[in-house]
């Protein structure tokens, strides 16, 4: 596997596109400090999923984008493109980021990934983990000065060991989890156990209540529904006389109608007898007007008609006149066509002899233009040879200062080696400072890092305890829900708070909050009205219901806010100063919004401390509803309640609980933010003195590279002198040419100016020009002639034209004149036919009208009969009206009294029907039954009936923690084997790969050192995961030691050997080495070169570098330069143009 080429569009220094085709083997990228080398590097990383701040060099994800330079503008998105290849199979990985927010994008094969896939693609191409092994100076020395435990735990991350790590870490902290766990179990359900022993007796006398309280309430429950049916009979019953009357009102109605329909036919035969009479005494006189009408029209046509006449014979004269002045035009137009003619033909001949001059003129104007084109190329020629002459002078004039230039330079330049060995030595002093300081950073480093994971441990700890705090609040809070509230309620309470439901609905009961020794009290007057849903209006209420329509859950009773009255006290009654505890409103706290709605329910009652106050203040005359603090309730229909039930006071308690949950769930919640923020400070420290480690590393590269590009600049000092010499003896040549030009320039000009002073062979022709300019007047003043004759032409044909025009006119209205005087004579005849028929029609008419007179008496008659039947008719109508009203009057009384009754109990006890009643039961001994009990519970005293939801709970809630704690202890011997078989594998895996990295790395030491040898021992540690690696080497000649007692040279070559034996058998497929020979000398940078080229045989090696010897083995080179400030350009390099 190797990468095979790298493209950097906008990334870094990089501006534009940048491809590097990269050998399967050994390439050297070399260039500069500053150049941008390391941007590369950068590329790599961030290309394959690297996206640490520090190690990038960057302070966020944007400041990878190109900044610009002055020849490319700023880049809108960087992009790096890898196309791995193994064999025939290939991949590409692409990687970008946008600007100004610095979102990233990953694509493989061009499919959009995450990061978390992107390491699936590194591990099928073995890249995952220190695979894909980063190898610089700091590397270098971190080998060195690494401890034995972080030397070891580099190797495993290298063999993939970590993973075992992480495994067995993940697994511990599961245990201790899970052990924890166990011991909570065991002493929760010891608790559970002993409470649930310490209530028994007072869940046995609870239960003895229950049954007496279970049998109270059914038999509230059967006298609700007794009462409901029979008051269901009764508006049956009412409703049945009610229709029986109304269907009696419904036929005298009907006949009453019948008689008002005769009576409005009668007055409809009258309006139209009425309406007939007036029609046809208004076209009686309609008929006269238009005789009289008749006779003006008839005058009028004759004296049109004769009008006519008169006008035909004036029109024929003017016909006659038109006729005779038509024939002179024609006369005058032949005339003047004769005199056109004759006036073209001498236009012709005028225009063939101007036609014979124009053609001389031509010719004339040709020669002319001929002999100007020869002189303009003349001067051209010369121009041109003028600006060539002055391009000589200026080439001789640079030429000459040119090689003033290098004389001056060659005696102004100073051999400058004396300068630079000083400066290498202040250089090399800087680098050993930063070395030390950068030791001191590794350890604050690593103080750090202890405490980050510290203060993670108890960051993890506290948000688990805030975890189970919320936990133990949801479970009380659901367990309330459930317990108390009806199914219908809960679930629209629950769908609102997970925005299922277009609405806020609240239940009355979690509005308000009051004092616990008052909810007794409260809970028994508001009985099912507790759960009423508080909304805003009509429409949200509609919501609610289509939502429990929808999914079939049940009823719910809704309070719109719009529609609330809100009820107020009566504080005019008197009340006993004794016995008063106050009035419901003074005792509570509402939530503000809905506080109308709580008046309405409850503005007007009155808490009292007994039964007997209640009884006296409703003997008194008190007009509104009384509960007492032990749940009886007094309503101002007269009825009377009381008893105790298994939920009496519990949700007051609850709520209670709940509130103190809520309190512990808030401060272990601010205990886990405190702490989070402690974290998040240290590991920004952390970070900044990671950053401030990787720091020191680039200064001291930067240090390196400028000492040996100082070196070079030494060397290259003399080839600088070699080339000046060079280029003296060609600008010398250059002259000389520059010379024998001038000279040949000179002497064409010469020629030129000869020829330009010949005289010219063209004399001007003025008898051509005037025979040309008499010949255009004459042809003009024909012309002229000619035009008059046409313009005398046009004038008779108009006027020939007008007479033509006039005659059809006259013509045209003669014709018209005609067939008027026709249509004048029919119409006369027309107007005596119709004067003979209207004469008839006034006779019919005046007949008819007599008629008319006859009809209206027998009409008036038949009215007064009909209408004295439909009065009868009302009068019965009226009393059937008066028996309804009072049939509804009492079908209304029963219908409010049966809302009172499912208003009050409907909610608690929703009702059947009527089939599933028994038939025989009488309500009278309900309610004596109802009595009895009620005195047994008061003699039962104080019971506790939370013990009996409390023991079930127990009961409950001890058999699954049983089945949790045989869960629990199998995670736990599942987990004790997990760790022991992580153990047993890492340990296998590693010793293997020690054994393995120690020949190679000794083998590699020997052949770098020429002798000696180098192993790695294992140091005990408590487990097999605190041991550690160290490292023991003898080069040849002297004894064994530790690697950091080894010269500065031997720990760089020791530590090379190490890291390339463990590649090698981790068989990290690529190699990246930043200028990790900077610091060797000759002789081991030799041996150091044959190695990386030895080991490219068999993995990538892509290696940034200085030295000659290195490049020496690569098998691509390229340069990295900067063309201007800010941006980088990747080049092809002679390895020739690089001194050693």
């Amino acid at each position: 596997m190797y990468i095979s080429r790298l493209q950097l569009k906008g990334f870094k220094s990089f501006g534009g596109s940048h491809d590097l085709l990269l050998s399967s083997g050994f390439t050297a990228i070399v260039g500069p400090n500053g150049s941008g080398k390391s941007n590369i590097l950068d590329a790599l990383r961030w290309s394959l999923g690297d996206s640490h701040a520090g190690r990038l060099r960057i302070s966020r994800q944007s400041d990878l984008l190109f900044q610009g330079s002055i020849s490319l503008p700023a880049a809108k998105e960087a992009e790096v493109l890898l196309q791995l290849r193994e064999d025939s199979r290939s991949c590409s990985v692409k990687r970008r980021v946008t600007a100004p927010d610095g979102n990233t994008i990953l694509f493989v094969d061009n499919a959009r990934k995450t990061l978390t896939e992107l390491d699936d693609t590194k591990r099928d191409w073995k890249l995952e983990g220190d695979r894909f092994a980063f190898i610089g100076q700091g590397e270098v020395a971190e080998v060195i000065q690494q401890r034995p435990l972080a030397r070891r735990m580099r190797l495993e991350s290298l063999f993939g060991i970590d993973v075992y790590r992480k495994r067995r870490m993940d697994a511990s902290d599961r245990l201790v989890t899970v052990k924890e766990e166990y011991e909570q179990l065991r002493n929760v359900m010891a608790e559970l156990q002993a409470r649930r022993e310490e209530i028994a007796p007072e869940v046995r006398r609870a239960s003895e209540l229950r049954e007496i309280l279970d049998k109270i309430e059914d038999e509230r429950k059967l006298l609700y529904w007794l009462r409901r049916h029979r008051s269901e009979i009764l508006i049956e019953e009412i409703g049945e006389d009610l229709e029986a009357v109304m269907a009696e009102q419904s036929v005298v109605l009907g006949w009453s109608s019948r008689w008002k329909k005769a009576l409005e036919e009668l007055e409809r035969n009258f309006v139209l007898l009425s309406r007939e009479r007036q029609q046809q005494t208004w076209e009686l006189e309609q008929s006269k007007k238009s005789f009289d009408s008749l006779i003006k029209a008839g005058y009028a046509s004759a004296s049109s008609l004769k009008a006519s006449k008169d006008r035909l014979c004036q029109a024929s004269e003017e016909r006659r006149k038109a006729k005779e002045h038509m024939e002179a035009l024609i006369e005058e137009q032949k005339k003047t066509q004769e005199e056109n003619k004759k006036a073209r033909e001498d236009l012709e001949k005028g225009q063939k002899a101007l036609e014979t001059a124009d053609k001389k003129w031509q010719e004339y104007n040709l020669r002319l233009k001929e002999e100007k084109e020869q002189r303009e190329a003349w001067n051209n020629e010369k121009g041109r040879l003028e600006a060539e002459l002055q391009q000589v002078r200026a080439k001789l004039s640079f030429l000459g200062k040119d090689l003033l230039d290098i004389k001056n330079k060659k005696i102004e330049t100073a051999d400058p080696g004396k300068n630079i060995d000083s400066e290498i030595k202040k250089l090399e002093k800087e680098r050993d400072r930063l070395l030390k300081e950068q030791d001191e950073t590794v350890s604050v480093h690593g103080g750090l890092y202890a405490k980050v994971q510290v203060l993670a441990a108890e960051l993890q700890r506290a948000r688990r305890e805030a975890s189970n705090a919320r936990s133990k609040l949801n479970e009380v809070t659901e367990a309330m829900q459930s317990d108390l509230y009806p199914r219908p309620v809960q679930y629209l309470l629950s769908a609102a708070k997970l925005n299922r439901l277009d609405a806020s609905p609240h239940a009355v009961l979690d509005v308000f909050t009051c004092d616990p020794a008052y909810s007794a009290a409260l809970e028994a007057y508001l009985g099912g009205r507790q759960f009423q849903l508080l909304v805003e209006d009509l429409e949200e209420a509609g919501r609610c219901i289509d939502k429990l329509k929808t999914n079939a859950i049940g009823r719910a009773t809704f309070l719109p806010l719009e529609r609330c009255r809100s009820r107020y006290p009566d504080k005019q009654f008197r009340l006993p100063k004794e016995g008063i505890t106050g009035w419901a409103m003074d005792l509570v706290k509402v939530d503000k919004h809905w506080l109308p709605a709580i008046e309405q329910i409850m503005g007007d009652l009155l808490i009292v401390e007994t039964y007997a106050v209640g009884q006296s203040l409703v003997r008194a005359g008190f007009k509104g509803p009384v509960a007492t603090l032990e749940g009886d309730v007094f309503q101002p229909g007269g009825t009377v309640s009381g008893g105790r039930s298994q939920k009496s006071g519990k949700t007051i308690e609850m709520k209670a609980q709940i509130a103190k949950l809520e309190q512990d769930a808030a401060s272990f919640t601010s205990a886990a933010e405190d702490l989070a923020k402690k974290f998040k400070d240290a590991e920004a420290e952390e970070l900044r003195v990671s950053e401030q480690k990787e720091d020191y590393t680039r200064k001291i590269r930067e240090f390196d590279g400028r000492i040996a590009l100082l070196a070079d600049e030494k060397a290259s000092f003399s080839k600088e002198q070699k080339r000046i010499e060079g280029e003296r003896g060609r600008i010398l040549e250059a002259t000389a040419e520059a010379g024998r030009q001038w000279k040949a320039v000179l002497g064409s000009l010469a020629e030129l100016e000869a020829k330009w002073d010949s005289p010219s062979k063209i004399e001007d022709d003025h008898l051509i020009i005037e025979e040309r300019e008499r010949l255009r007047a004459e042809a003009a003043v024909l012309a002229e002639r000619l035009r008059s004759k046409f313009a005398l032409m046009e004038r008779v044909g108009s006027e020939l034209r007008t007479e033509e025009t006039k005659i059809r006119s006259l013509d045209e209205e003669m014709s018209d004149l005609d067939q008027k005087c026709v249509r004048e004579r029919a119409g006369l005849a027309r107007t005596g036919k119709s004067c003979l028929e209207i004469f008839e029609r006034r006779r019919v008419l005046t007949a008819e009208i007599e008629d008319h007179i006859s009809g209206f008496s027998k009409l008036e008659t038949k009215r007064a009969l009909i209408k004295k039947k439909s009065e009868l008719a009302d009068i019965r109508s009226r009393a059937a009206l008066e028996r309804i009203t009072s049939f509804e009057v009492r079908k209304g009384e029963a219908e409010r009294e049966l809302e009172e009754l499912t208003n009050t109990w409907e909610d608690q006890y929703p009702y059947p029907g009527g089939e599933a009643l028994p038939e025989a039961e009488d309500i009278e001994d309900l309610r004596r039954s109802i009595r009895d009990g009620d005195r047994k519970i008061k003699a039962f005293g104080e019971v506790d009936m939370g013990v009996l939801s409390e023991d079930r709970n127990l009961r409950d809630r001890l058999a699954f923690m049983g089945e949790h704690l045989d869960d629990v202890r199998a995670s736990a011997t599942e987990l004790e084997k997990l760790i022991s078989d992580a153990d047993r594998q890492a340990y296998k895996v590693f010793s293997d790969a020690l054994q393995e990295v120690d020949r190679r790395f000794c083998s590699l030491f020997q052949r770098l050192f020429g002798g000696g040898e180098a192993h790695l021992e294992m140091i005990e540690g408590e487990t097999i995961w605190d041991t550690g690696v160290d490292v023991v080497a003898r080069p040849p000649g002297k004894h064994p030691q530790g690697i950091n007692q080894l010269s500065g040279g031997e720990q760089s070559l020791a530590a090379i050997s190490l890291l390339f034996a463990s590649m090698e058998v981790a068989d990290c497929p690529l190699a990246v080495l930043d200028e990790v020979d900077a610091a060797l000398d000759e002789v081991n940078l030799r041996r150091f070169s044959e190695l990386a080229k030895e080991y490219a045989k068999n993995r990538q090696v892509l290696a940034m570098t200085h030295r000659r010897v290195t490049m020496e083995r690569a098998d691509v080179l390229y340069g990295v330069t900067l063309s201007e400030p800010g941006l980088s350009q990747v080049i092809g390099v002679r390895l020739e143009e690089w001194a050693s």
